[in-house]
C-alpha cells in the first residue's frame, strides 16, 4: 500500500497580508517608565523622552474626568461635538470643517487613506516624524524626501522646486519633529505659492502652542485648495495619556469623507470631558507654556556654554549632537535617571524633552559626562 506524506502535498504558506507592509517598520515609541526602571534599576526616573508636558494638565480636568466617569456605560459623542463648538468658536473656525481624533497620529493614518493611491507622491523633509513614512508606506505611496539643511532648517527652495511639481500630497511639519526645527510666514506662504491647488496640503502643528508666531490657518485658507491642519492635546495641554487630537479642514466635505473612515466612538467620553476642560483653562496652558519654553532657554543656555551643537528648536525639547554618539550618551542618562530619546539621525543627535525645573536640573548636572568622548 502506497503511503503519500500529506504535508509534502500541501502548499506553500502565503503570507495573508499586503506586500506593500513587508516595507514598513512598525513605530518605535520611547521608553517607558516601567522599562527604563528595570534596566537603569532605579525608581527616581525624569522621563524626558517623548516630548510630554511633565508640568501636567489643568487641575480642572481631574474633575471633568470624574463627572465623565459617572456615565461610563454610555457611548461617547460619536462626532465631539461639544468640544469640536469650543474650538472652533475660539478658532474662528467652522466646527463643520474639524474633525476629531484619538491623538494627532490617527489623523495622519485617516487623511492619508482618504487621499493616497499606490503609487501616489508624498512630498515631505526628513528628518521628520515617522508617522509619514509608516502611512504612506501602507498606503503604498511613493515618496519624494527633500533632505534638511546642515542646521536641519527646510531647504525651502529645493522643496518649492518639488512642491511646484504637483505631488499628490505635501506634508510639512512645523516646528519639526525631531529636530524642533520651525518654518517662518514668509516660507509658508511661499511654498503654497508654487504649490498646484490638485496637491492637497497636510501642516504637522503638534507643538503649534509653544511657537504661535506661524498663522498656518491664515496661510492656508489664503492659498486655496485642499488642506488639513494636525493639532493634538498631548503636548502643551499634558493629555498623552488620554489620546485626542483634531485635524482642521479646508471644507466640511472632507470631513465628511475622513468620518467615512474613522471609527465610531474613537474618542472616549473621558477623553472628550478632559479635552474640553483642558481646552477651556487658557491660564493654566499659559503658564506651563511660559515655564517649558524659560526652561527650555536654560537648557540652551548650558549647552552653548559647553559648546554643544544643537538645533534652534521652538518646541519642548532641544535636539542635540553627542560626541560620544545617541546610544552611548542615552545609556549614560539612563544611569542617572534620566530617559532621553536617541535618533537614527545621523551623527550622534539626541532629542531631549524640556521636563519640570528638578527635571532639568538632574540634565543639567548629568550632560557633561554624558556627551564627553
Amino acid at each position: 500500500m502506497l503511503v503519500v506524506d500529506q504535508k509534502s502535498l500541501s502548499p506553500a504558506v502565503v503570507s495573508p497580508v499586503r506586500p506593500a507592509l513587508e516595507g514598513v517598520s512598525a513605530y518605535k515609541a520611547g521608553m517607558t517608565l516601567a522599562e527604563a526602571g528595570r534596566l537603569a534599576g532605579r525608581a527616581d526616573l525624569s522621563k524626558l523622552a517623548s516630548n510630554e508636558n511633565l508640568l501636567g494638565c489643568s487641575p480642572k480636568v481631574a474633575d471633568a474626568v470624574q463627572e465623565a466617569l459617572a456615565s461610563a456605560e454610555i457611548y461617547p459623542d460619536p462626532y465631539c461635538e461639544t468640544l469640536r463648538a469650543a474650538i472652533g468658536e475660539r478658532l474662528a473656525v467652522d466646527p463643520a470643517r474639524i474633525v476629531m481624533t484619538p491623538g494627532s497620529e490617527a489623523l495622519i493614518d485617516y487623511l492619508f487613506r482618504a487621499v493616497l493611491h499606490p503609487g501616489d507622491s508624498v512630498l515631505l523633509s526628513s528628518p521628520t516624524f515617522p508617522a509619514y513614512g509608516i502611512f504612506g508606506g501602507c498606503a503604498e505611496a511613493r515618496f519624494i524626501d527633500v533632505p534638511r539643511l546642515p542646521g536641519f532648517d527646510l531647504d525651502v527652495e529645493a522643496f518649492k522646486a518639488e512642491a511646484a511639481k504637483g505631488p499628490k500630497l505635501l506634508v510639512l511639519c512645523t516646528p519639526n519633529n525631531p529636530t524642533g526645527n520651525a518654518m517662518t510666514q514668509g516660507q509658508l506662504v511661499d511654498i503654497l505659492a508654487v504649490t498646484p491647488r490638485s496637491t492637497v496640503v497636510f501642516v504637522d502643528e503638534a507643538y503649534r502652542e509653544y511657537c504661535l508666531e506661524l498663522d498656518v490657518l491664515g496661510a492656508l485658507n489664503e492659498w486655496g485648495g485642499t488642506w488639513v491642519s494636525g493639532r493634538t492635546f498631548s503636548k502643551a495641554y499634558g493629555l498623552a495619556g488620554m489620546r485626542v487630537g483634531y485635524g482642521i479642514c479646508s471644507s466640511a466635505e472632507l470631513v465628511g469623507y475622513l468620518d467615512r473612515i474613522r471609527p465610531p466612538f474613537n474618542v472616549t467620553a473621558i477623553s472628550q470631558a478632559a479635552a474640553l476642560a483642558a481646552w477651556n483653562d487658557t491660564e493654566h496652558l499659559e503658564c506651563t507654556v511660559a515655564l517649558t519654553i524659560a526652561e527650555r532657554g536654560r537648557v540652551e543656555a548650558v549647552l552653548d556654554a559647553m559648546g554643544v551643537e544643537r538645533t534652534a528648536s521652538a518646541a519642548n525639547f532641544v535636539f542635540l549632537r553627542s560626541p560620544a554618539g545617541a546610544e552611548a550618551t542615552a545609556a549614560r542618562l539612563l544611569k542617572e535617571g534620566l530617559i532621553v530619546r536617541p535618533t537614527p539621525v545621523p551623527g550622534g543627535w539626541v532629542r531631549i524633552t524640556i521636563g519640570r525645573p528638578a527635571d532639568n536640573d538632574r540634565l543639567i548636572a548629568a550632560l557633561p559626562a554624558a556627551l564627553a568622548l
